[in-house]
């Protein structure tokens, strides 16, 4: 099943180099395919385009999210502190949120990172809001910072 792309996400995504839209969109299929009763929250943040996975519609129902950069796409697990992670392949400092910087669309079809999407559902917290799942689509308010296109 393909997650139909809202016509504001490919707006949202326009500003990127085309390497960094495909693969934020394959990406974005993909995690729609293994979570489809979730809600998923598309924000156009101030520094980057979120695509954003949760079991409620509030911001903090997210567990798991994707992110553009100019340079890269980069896999987020809200909650990650709380994973199982030997390998130590998941970066961060903070004392909640880890992320893994994809290397293609091959990265989350690695069975270690399965692995570690998996734990994030089963540790997700508790909805706050609506769990109906659907596409809900967020513009923050104020300038964005977007890649130059030359």
């Amino acid at each position: 099943m393909t997650a139909p792309e809202p016509p504001e996400y490919l707006e949202f995504l326009a500003p990127y180099p085309l390497l960094v839209q495909e693969q934020h969109r394959a990406a974005r299929q993909k995690l729609a395919t293994l979570l489809p009763e979730c809600v998923e929250v598309i924000w156009d943040a101030t520094q980057t385009v979120v695509t954003g996975w949760g079991f409620g519609d509030k911001t903090k129902d997210s567990f798991l999210g994707i992110a553009a950069y100019p340079k890269h796409v980069t896999l987020i697990f809200m909650y990650g502190v709380r994973l199982d992670d030997p390998e130590r392949r998941l970066r961060g400092e903070g004392n909640q949120v880890r992320n893994l910087r994809l290397a293609g669309l091959e990265t989350l079809d690695d069975p270690y990172v399965q692995k570690l999407i998996q734990q994030s559902v089963a540790t997700a917290p508790t909805p706050t809001g609506d769990p109906t799942p659907r596409i809900l689509v967020k513009q923050m308010a104020g300038p964005k910072r977007r890649p130059n296109q030359s």
